[in-house]
């Protein structure tokens, strides 16, 4: 049986959401599409916790919290109770579904708690430095991405998929973005497909030569927490264009 915790966090987990995500429906596509290039490298340097929350300022996530806090969930294994962590979901549909079979379950769990709306950004700082002591996150990705992740690579093995158009030596294909590049990391398999669709009808001999790979985003970011290569500094987290959308339409 699961049980749950209060967790108070700032009002800026959920403030300033909807504004920065609203922001990534105008800034968050790729207009210049994915082309076959290389780029002058650069000096690595570390990213820093700010420079890694600024990647994810635009990637909207869904809690379950209310006015008393967020949800902390800690499910029973052979048990033994697990440490209480935020249930984060990529999808808010997946998050309504949860509470309302947990509430059925259970009628003491959350019975007037409430999907939320917030950004990655602001979860990440909170678990790297909670006023609370550090917050546990578990995610839950979209189980369609999750099936499109496994055909890709049988090697996944779970965790939120990010999808990259990679070369045959599986270096990442740029996107020329001012004087340099970046290299997009696609949550939905769907937008990544639409640019390489795109760049088949315009340079098919360039789209040959790109497969799709990917990779948990949790991976991703331990690497950004613990390395220091310089590939890492134009690394873009590119939310689902469909999630931006109704989120735009449901804030006007």
């Amino acid at each position: 049986m699961n049980f749950f915790i209060r967790h108070q966090m700032s009002k800026k987990v959920t403030a300033t959401a909807v504004k920065a995500l609203l922001k990534a429906a105008i800034l968050g596509t790729i207009g210049a599409g994915l082309v076959g290039i290389s780029t002058i490298t650069r000096p690595a340097i570390a990213l820093t916790t700010e420079q890694v929350s600024e990647k994810l300022a635009q990637v909207p996530v869904y809690v379950i919290g209310s006015e008393q806090g967020l949800v902390l969930i800690s499910a029973n294994r052979e048990g033994e109770p697990t440490e209480p962590s935020l249930f984060v979901f990529m999808n808010e549909e997946d998050a309504n579904n949860f509470l309302t079979r947990a509430n059925e379950n259970n009628p003491e769990f959350a019975p007037n708690a409430e999907v939320t709306l917030t950004s990655l950004e602001n979860l990440y700082k909170e678990s790297v430095a909670g006023d609370n002591g550090t917050l546990r996150l578990t995610y839950f990705p979209e189980a369609e991405e999750v099936s499109q992740a496994s055909a890709i690579n049988t090697e996944y093995r779970g965790g939120v998929p990010l999808f990259y158009a990679q070369f045959e030596d599986g270096s990442l294909v740029p996107v020329p973005q001012g004087d340099g590049a970046i290299y997009p990391l696609f949550f939905s398999s769907a937008d990544l497909q639409a640019q390489l669709d795109n760049l088949a009808e315009t340079d098919p001999e360039a789209r040959a030569a790109i497969t799709i790979g990917v990779l948990p985003l949790e991976a991703m970011l331990l690497e950004m927490q613990n390395e220091d290569y310089e590939t890492l500094q134009r690394i873009e987290l590119l939310p689902d264009s469909e999630t931006i959308n109704n989120i735009r339409q449901n804030n006007p």
